[in-house]
């Protein structure tokens, strides 16, 4: 493979020939996640996409997202209702 580096110092990108495949001389396995681990790869790293989620996996993480907001407004409620026991007492 001729060689990435120009004259000026640039670096050219040359397919799957990077600065890290220049630094290191070899190339990089596909589907892996750099730095990761051994057996890491790009969906256990990212998560899986909103565009991969099944409509029953979309459906679950909705009523997820309700129930977390549900018990967070009860959460809040509670909350509030301390602060305002705790003001009429003072001023009692």
């Amino acid at each position: 493979m001729q060689n990435s580096l120009e004259s000026d110092g640039k670096f050219v990108v040359e397919g799957r020939h990077d600065i890290l495949v220049e630094a290191i001389g070899r190339l990089e396995h596909c589907g892996r996640v750099r730095a990761a681990g051994q057996g890491v790869g790009i969906k256990l790293y990212f998560g899986i996409s909103e565009r991969q989620l099944s409509s029953s996996s979309k459906e679950n993480e909705t009523q997820r997202k309700t129930r977390i907001r549900e018990e967070l407004m009860e959460e809040m409620r509670k909350e509030t209702d301390l602060m305002w026991l705790e003001t009429k007492k003072k001023n009692d």
